[in-house]
């Protein structure tokens, strides 16, 4: 299990701020998970790009229905020659009235020449690639769409993380005052049994050494409060400086998972979006080798109509050009019949993705038992490390009190007093560490099994 200062390092570096800040203010935020939640997903800006992605995608539907409608264009062009073309028609003897043979030279066309035509053109069949296309789309749409799934669990386990980590280290800090408060106790006895005449020198040396020893953890704990705070912060959008109040508790009732490994795995198979996913970017790598199959020898139908417009004149008095017009229908077959080799290619190409893509999906499903595997065992070892650090907690203030008894006594020594509070010390922080370990193991074995959160309000209103 990564440490808290990890997680907290990796949450202010890796994850991406936010993409609409939240005002900076001197007024404490009070957030409970279901808020940090709301936030998260109304403002991260992964999320937000997942979701981005998922728009564009149903645009991409609509273009590929845009490309079964008719299409219309206008084209209008003006030429002038600065010398106009000519040709040479010859004239044999029998028609020439000096009985010789005639070359008569003739322009075509005039200085001025303007055209101008619209066109019409609606597609009848086009070797099928418009189906092939809308399918191609709308399977993309679904792949944004898991996208955005993906994104929202990583998202969820990443908050917690985060989450939890600002309340361990409020614990942690509080714990570290507290072993810091029993020393200084500790220390003031020792002293006045020093004026006494019942403790030694060496006594009260060792009892401030102590409290010496307990200030620095404090300081790193309170620095650990203040980095866990930001990160949170950092990615909720919350301005790094407003004061926080967070209202959820280490000591929630964690339930151990109902499925076992071979269950879980076989429900994570069945569940993880990831699989889905290559599913469907198979089927897309399909679509494009057929559509590359059918880019050679398919024909393509296509209709049109017509209308243009032409006027030929010597100046440039376009306003008395004398335009001729006419329309007329059209029907369009194209066979294409050789392009290099280059759809070849690139079917041959489609092909190796799919088989890639099968090679990829059989990775992901052993990778897959994998994380349901150690997420379990991950979960049952911290389960286990939780039911220690209690039995360790409460053993180490039994110690603590015999040995401060014995002590006050004179029966003890002042050795069994220090150590006795030192495995206190150590008992709480293993506490602390032991419970957040066990709310992101839960979540991770849940993240891993393909289990989806259970949604709140905020998260519905997102979806």
């Amino acid at each position: 299990m990564p440490s808290i200062t990890a997680v907290l390092l990796g949450a202010l570096i890796a994850v991406p701020a936010l993409h609409a800040q939240v005002p900076a203010a001197t007024d404490t935020l009070v957030l409970g998970w279901n808020q940090a939640w709301k936030m998260a997903i109304e403002r991260n800006e992964s999320l937000a790009i997942a979701r981005n992605n998922q728009t564009a995608a149903g645009e991409r539907v609509k273009e590929a229905y845009a490309s079964a409608m008719p299409t219309a264009a206008f084209n209008g062009t003006f030429n002038h020659y600065f010398m106009i073309p000519s040709t040479i028609f010859k004239l044999p003897a029998s028609m020439s009235p000096s009985g010789q043979p005639l070359r008569i030279k003739t322009q075509f066309g005039s200085t001025n020449n303007v055209a101008a035509n619209i066109q019409l053109t609606q597609p009848l069949w086009l070797a099928g690639k418009i189906g092939l296309g809308l399918d191609a789309a709308k399977t993309y749409n679904r792949l944004s769409g898991y996208q955005v799934e993906v994104a929202r669990e990583d998202l969820r386990v990443q908050l917690m993380q985060t989450y939890y980590g600002v309340i361990l280290a409020d614990r942690g800090l509080a714990v570290a005052r507290q072993n810091l408060s029993q020393a200084l106790d500790h220390f003031k006895q020792v002293r006045q049994m020093h004026d006494q005449g019942v403790a030694s020198d060496y006594d009260l040396i060792r009892a401030k050494v102590a409290v010496s020893n307990l200030k620095p953890g404090v300081s790193q704990a309170e620095a650990g409060r203040d980095l866990a705070r930001k990160a949170l912060k950092n990615m909720l959008g919350v301005d790094v400086d407003r004061p926080i109040r967070l209202t959820g508790d280490l000591d929630e009732a964690i339930a151990p998972p109902e499925l076992d490994y071979q269950d879980a795995s076989d429900v994570a198979l069945h569940q993880r979006v990831e699989l889905r996913q290559l599913n469907l970017q198979e089927h897309l790598y399909e679509i494009e080798y057929k559509v590359n199959k059918r880019n050679v020898l398919w024909p393509n139908l296509l209709a049109g109509l017509r209308w243009e417009t032409t006027a030929q004149a010597e100046n440039f008095g376009i306003g008395k050009y004398e335009f001729l017009s006419g329309y007329g229908g059209q029907l369009i077959i194209q066979i294409p019949l050789f392009d290099g080799f280059a759809s070849h290619w690139k079917a041959q190409q489609s092909k190796v993705n799919m088989r890639n893509t099968r090679l990829q999906r059989s990775q992901l499903e052993r990778g897959i038992r994998l994380q349901v595997f150690e997420a379990l065992r991950s979960y049952q070892k911290s389960a286990e490390q939780l039911t220690a650090a209690n039995e360790s907690l409460t053993q180490a203030e039994k110690g603590y009190s015999i040995a401060e008894t014995r002590y006050q006594n004179g029966v003890g020594t002042q050795l069994e007093s220090l150590d006795a509070q030192l495995q206190l010390n150590v008992s709480r922080v293993n506490l602390l560490q032991a419970k957040y370990d066990l709310l992101i193991a839960r979540a991770n074995f849940d993240r891993a099994s393909g289990t989806v959160f259970a949604d709140t309000d905020s998260d519905r209103d997102q979806r």
